[in-house]
């Protein structure tokens, strides 16, 4: 049996519909359904439209010349709806997240600064007796040196 092919207009009204579906939300499985439905067509056939609207790929341009240069300069490739609603979902998603991590950073700093000025507190403190255990060490040496001299030992 051969494969139903589409005409120039059908498919241009698929991508379209796959845009509009993509959109509003649809998952994957329920447009490629829905498409291979209306345009009787399989949904592996409807899976190639999907993903031509849904991850479009840059075409490969030929080595440009001086001459058609600067045709391409000037071309801007916009994303298609659907990508564009995802970059969109994602950036607030992320800034969500990073709002969220901020607030309960700013609940942790006042315990952290308690704890930052205890450390420094307790250095200051090491620092002190590391400094008297040094001299009483030494007094405790010298002693020990005048009672050998005392002793004879």
């Amino acid at each position: 049996m051969a494969k139903r092919k589409l005409s120039p207009r059908q498919r241009l009204s698929v991508r379209k519909d796959t845009r509009r579906l993509i959109s509003q939300g649809m998952r994957q499985a329920e447009i490629l359904r829905t498409i291979a439905a209306k345009y009787g067509i399989t949904p592996i056939t409807a899976r190639w439209y999907y993903h031509s609207v849904a991850l479009p790929r840059r075409s490969s341009r030929r080595r440009a010349t001086r001459k058609n240069l600067s045709k391409f300069r000037h071309t801007h490739q916009h994303p298609a709806n659907g990508t564009a609603l995802k970059i969109v979902h994602h950036l607030q998603t992320v800034a969500e997240n990073s709002i969220k991590k901020g607030s309960e950073a700013k609940k942790l700093i006042p315990k952290w600064q308690v704890y930052v000025k205890k450390e420094a507190s307790l250095r200051k403190l090491e620092k002190e007796v590391r400094f008297e255990l040094r001299a009483i060490s030494a007094k405790a040496t010298a002693l020990h040196r005048k009672i050998r001299e005392l002793t004879g030992n």
